[in-house]
């Protein structure tokens, strides 16, 4: 027998119901706690920078073998978190967390552009990948223009490495070879700002 679930913000769903929603052109779905969220649609500038921050790590990282980049795709993180960040990154040793429709287990590096509601970026989500056991979660902020990498440290919470800016170079430990200017992100000519 198949229920027919309700596609509204709010409405609580296990996992397994979760993936059997219907896929629907522009909208993307998180399940957060349980309860299904609705992700708004990004606007253009958030599309710019997550496009060219996606580039350079593609670029520098899968095109090495060194890791797989990934645009929004679901990232299962516990029985009631299913969420799809900006950008992902996994590790290539730890390419077993892949699978064919959805990652299971915490990326080496989630990114989150902040967008409409940022309560659930810098709090919510915060507190999921580092419970998760996410390395590192970067927070790009496109009002401020800058990018915030977060440590986790052996407490189990995150630490700011730095507040970026477009006078600043994004590096990682993780990957000692990854060096970028933030002024190609921020400053870049294709960026829409109206």
């Amino acid at each position: 027998m198949t229920t027919t679930i309700s596609i509204k913000a709010g409405a609580r769903l296990t996992l397994d119901e979760f993936f059997e929603l219907p896929e629907t052109a522009g909208t993307r779905y998180e399940l957060h706690e349980g309860e299904l969220y609705i992700v708004a649609q990004p606007i253009p500038d958030h599309q710019q920078l997550t496009k060219w921050l996606n580039r350079q790590l593609s670029a520098q990282l899968e095109d090495a073998g060194a890791a797989y980049v990934f645009l929004p795709v679901d990232v299962v993180l516990s029985d009631g978190i299913s969420v799809a960040p900006d950008i992902i990154v996994v590790r290539a040793e730890r390419a077993d967390i892949i699978h064919r429709a959805r990652l299971y287990g915490p990326p080496d590096i989630v990114v989150e552009v902040l967008s409409s509601n940022r309560s659930v970026d810098l709090v919510r989500k915060r507190e999921w990948y580092a419970a998760a056991g996410v390395p590192e979660y970067w927070i790009l902020d496109p009002d401020a223009d800058t990018l915030t990498p977060l440590a986790l440290g052996d407490d189990g919470r995150y630490r700011e490495r730095a507040v970026l800016t477009a006078a600043d170079t994004l590096t990682t430990p993780l990957f000692p070879a990854f060096s970028r200017p933030l002024a190609q992100l921020f400053d870049h000519p294709a960026r829409i700002r109206r």
